[in-house]
């Protein structure tokens, strides 16, 4: 894994011949992990969260909390949305309107004959950013209902705030209970399960820890130019990622790592990812 992570990171020293070579690897890595997994365990696409653009050409499945908002956004932009439309409707929702799910054989023939792409992250930091922007921001009022009820399943007689443990705890015992990850919410559910990548024609694999250099090689291969519009629409964290991770994978026990990493390998199989970081973190003793 280590000769992986370093290719990773010495991608930004060789500019635009690079990223290109290594999105050929990330694809030819995803090939085999998805014959040698029996294509991640699924047999049929699922194309419940595809949006397809035929004016563009662009096939996109997005991966919640992995860059969604300016995708959805330009999306939407396309659709004829307007700016009040946009921030004042589930970006879902609203793309629905205008891209309407296709079956599973209209939409492999669409990405035979469109750029697709896809953005994957890290599944931890995907959890750590799930954990804090739909858990802990209490923002959005459905979320801020779910929080409330994962805290007093844990605390049933206390009074304080969600934590990082209750949230893993409460996705394994979601597992556990319905013995699958699919019922997982949208925002931590595998990524194995929303875009079935192994069953899947990709053109390039945008992954967020590289994601400016990844996007200007993808657009041009897409032959976006001037018709992207890239923006942070979502608050920028703070904190580094290594702060938050020794803040929040301190609070579990190495079982509940464990458990969670078992829920997720597929996702770091199928994209290169390495959780020895995490495991390294010391772990709460009960």
């Amino acid at each position: 894994m280590i000769c992986v992570v370093n290719y990773e990171l010495i991608r930004t020293e060789f500019g635009e011949k690079f990223a290109t070579d290594i999105n050929k690897w990330r694809l030819s890595h995803l090939t085999n992990v998805c014959q040698r997994l029996n294509n991640g365990g699924h047999t049929n696409l699922q194309p419940a969260f595809y949006l397809h653009s035929k004016n563009y050409s662009l096939v996109y499945c997005p991966v919640f909390k992995a860059g969604t908002s300016t995708w959805f956004y330009n999306f939407n932009t396309w659709a004829g949305f307007t700016e009040y439309e946009i921030m004042h409707n589930d970006n879902l929702f609203l793309a629905r309107k205008f891209y309407p799910i296709e079956n599973r054989v209209t939409l492999m023939q669409s990405m035979a004959h469109s750029f697709s792409f896809i953005i994957v992250r890290h599944p931890f930091e995907r959890l750590i950013s799930a954990f804090e922007d739909r858990l802990v921001s209490m923002k959005n009022a459905y979320y801020s209902r779910v929080s409330l009820a994962i805290y007093r399943r844990y605390h049933p007689t206390g009074s304080g705030k969600i934590t990082f443990r209750d949230f893993v705890q409460y996705i394994i015992d979601d597992v556990e209970y319905r013995n699958s990850t699919m019922g997982l919410d949208i925002h931590w559910c595998p990524v194995n399960n929303i875009c079935t990548p192994c069953l899947a024609r990709y053109d390039y694999i945008i992954k967020l820890e590289t994601y400016e250099q990844d996007v200007e090689v993808m657009i041009k291969a897409a032959k976006l130019q001037g018709k992207v519009k890239l923006m942070q629409l979502n608050h920028v964290r703070k904190e580094p990622v290594e702060v938050l991770m020794m803040k929040y994978f301190s609070q579990i026990t190495q079982k509940q790592l464990e458990m969670l990493y078992s829920i997720y390998e597929i996702d770091f199989e199928l994209f290169g990812y390495s959780a020895d970081k995490y495991f390294q973190i010391p772990k709460a003793v009960t």
